[in-house]
């Protein structure tokens, strides 16, 4: 009965010594696959980031000029302003 225990022991000493080395080599092996799938996913999305990031400039810019005409209109109808004729010589004070 000890030796069967002593025998068991090895038997699960050596499972448990090639179960490590066995994870060992799928890690090492996996990892860099894992690395590769990430930096990918980092460079796409820096990608992604960067095209939202001058989508919101561009809005910003087109939403800025509309409420600056916008704000331009306002003054004028404040001011009286009118349109003038293609022909109409227009003095300009500074």
């Amino acid at each position: 009965m000890d030796n069967n225990k002593t025998d068991l022991k090895k038997i699960f000493v050596f499972i448990w010594i090639v179960a490590v080395i066995l994870g060992t080599i799928i890690i090492y092996t996996y990892q860099p696959n894992m690395l590769l799938k990430i930096e990918a996913r980092n460079s796409n999305l820096k990608t992604e980031y960067d095209r939202l990031k001058t989508e919101t400039d561009e809005t910003k810019y087109k939403i800025n000029s509309i409420l600056a005409l916008e704000k331009l209109d306002k003054i004028a109808k404040e001011k009286n302003f009118n349109i003038p004729s293609e022909k109409q010589i227009v003095s300009i004070k500074e």
